[in-house]
C-alpha cells in the first residue's frame, strides 16, 4: 500500500505534552478545547511513549499542533502507516519472514524483559526508513474509520473515511503486552474513539 504523499512520521514522548495540560486521574485536566490537547498518564521518563490515548485525545493533539506550529501535522493514514512500518519491504516482519527475538517490544519478545510498561523510544533497531517502533512498543491510531477489508480502499494512500464505522477508528502496530503476531505490518485493529486504554498511543505525520 503505497503512498505518494511525502511524511514525516513521529513518535510521541510523554515529554511532549505540557504538565498542565495532563488529566489527574480525577480527570481535573486543563480545559483542552480552549488550550492545549489532553495527554495520558505517563512514566513521567520522558523518552517514555505517552499512553492511555483514546483516537479523540491523538486528533485534538494533531489539530492543536497544526495550529501552533503553522505545519500540516496529522495522523497518518492506515495505508501510510503500514507503507512506513514495512519500510520498503513486503516480508512479514520488517526485518525478513521469521520473527528474531529482540526486535519488537512485544510480549516475550525481548530477553529480560518484564513486559510491564513500554521500553523507551528508540530502543529498538529502526526499520530501512530509519523509523523506531514500528512494531509493538505502544498501539498507534490511523485517521481511517474501520472497514473490515480493503475492498474499495483508496488508491493514493489518503484516509478512508467513506462508508466506514467512523465509531471506531483503525489503531496499528500492536503494543508490549501483544505477542508476536500483533508486531507484524499487516496486522490491524480498531477500537472506539472516544475510550481510551492503557496501551494506547500515536505517531504523528508532517505533510510537506
Amino acid at each position: 500500500m503505497m503512498t505518494s504523499r511525502k511524511s514525516l512520521f513521529t513518535r510521541l514522548r510523554s515529554s511532549h505534552f505540557p504538565s498542565a495540560s495532563i488529566p489527574s486521574p480525577c480527570g481535573n485536566g486543563t480545559s483542552v478545547r480552549k488550550q492545549k490537547p489532553a495527554a495520558s498518564r505517563h512514566t513521567g521518563k520522558e523518552e517514555a511513549p505517552v499512553t492511555d490515548i483514546s483516537w479523540d485525545d491523538a486528533k485534538q493533539f494533531v489539530t492543536w499542533l497544526a495550529q501552533a506550529t503553522g505545519k500540516s501535522y496529522r495522523l497518518p493514514s492506515e495505508a501510510e502507516w503500514e507503507y512506513a512500518a514495512r519500510g520498503g519491504t513486503q516480508t512479514k516482519y520488517w526485518w525478513g519472514d521469521q520473527f528474531r527475538p529482540g526486535m519488537a517490544n512485544c510480549k516475550n519478545c525481548i530477553d529480560g524483559v518484564a513486559g510491564e510498561q513500554p521500553l523507551k523510544i528508540g530502543s529498538l533497531k529502526a526499520n530501512p526508513f530509519g523509523l523506531h517502533d514500528m512494531g509493538g512498543g505502544v498501539d498507534q491510531w490511523a485517521e481511517d474509520c474501520w472497514h473490515k477489508n480493503y475492498q474499495g480502499a483508496p488508491s493514493d494512500g489518503s484516509p478512508w473515511i467513506a462508508d466506514g464505522d467512523c465509531s471506531l477508528r483503525v489503531i496499528r502496530s500492536g503494543s508490549w503486552r501483544n505477542d508476536m503476531r500483533s508486531a507484524r505490518p499487516a496486522n490491524r485493529d480498531r477500537y472506539d474513539v472516544a475510550v481510551r486504554y492503557p496501551t494506547h498511543g500515536f505517531r504523528v505525520a508532517l505533510s510537506r
